[in-house]
């Protein structure tokens, strides 16, 4: 567990890269094997002079999707690692959540699961570490999918209540499920993640919930 490492800090970014990478190696085979594919239809089907044109079309159009995915992967990585730049910076919450929910989106995959984002009309600007912000969004969807059982879907919003920024994990199936217990195995951390940003951490009513609360009063 990241909690565990003498080096918190790296062993998140160390998680997180080998998950993209591991991402853009999928997407370079996806565009290998349908590079392929055209090049056979071009040789086979060209020589005999009955190209396919349709089957062309669909392999180009698979290439272009994993192109647009590949490059996704790399920005976010990118902006992920930039998070090292500053101690204290000015996020806008809903880009933040956005991306945090694209770079777990195969931690939760390999439990059959999925992480849907649900964003707030307004902008919800924030003054924080945004690497320690980005360490607990993700312990906080750790904490989520490892509670729900194979193919749940846990949503992430954001939203503003009380002059708080909110971000709120929740199980869509939560109503199908029994009750959660009280903490989550990663509860620990994210109480020492919640404290270290200021921030407020709560269980949300509800089945599988966890509630994070953000001041948005500029941090001194």
């Amino acid at each position: 567990a990241m909690e565990s490492s003498k080096y918190p800090e790296a062993a998140f970014l160390a998680a997180m890269t080998a998950s993209a990478t591991h991402e853009v190696r999928n997407v370079l085979a996806i565009i290998k094997e349908s590079a392929g594919l055209v090049d056979d239809l071009v040789e086979v089907q060209g020589a005999a002079g009955r190209l396919d044109p349709e089957k062309v079309r669909k392999a180009l159009e698979r290439i272009g999707l994993q192109v647009r995915r590949g490059a996704d992967l790399l920005t976010h990585l990118n902006r992920l690692a930039h998070t090292l730049d500053q101690d204290l910076s000015t996020v806008e919450l809903n880009q933040e959540v956005q991306q945090l929910v694209f770079l777990n989106q195969r931690f939760a995959r390999q439990k059959g699961q999925q992480v849907l984002f649900e964003g707030s009309q307004d902008e919800q600007q924030l003054q924080v570490n945004a690497l320690h912000l980005h360490m607990l969004l993700s312990a906080a969807t750790r904490c989520c999918l490892d509670e729900l059982p194979e193919g749940c879907k846990v949503s992430v919003g954001v939203l503003e209540e009380g002059g708080s920024a909110v971000v709120e994990f929740g199980s869509v199936d939560g109503d199908d499920l029994p009750e959660a217990s009280t903490d989550c195995a990663g509860w620990s951390e994210l109480e020492a993640l919640s404290d270290s940003l200021g921030a407020k951490l709560e269980r949300s009513p509800g089945a599988y919930g966890v509630r994070i609360l953000f001041s948005k009063e500029p941090r001194g």
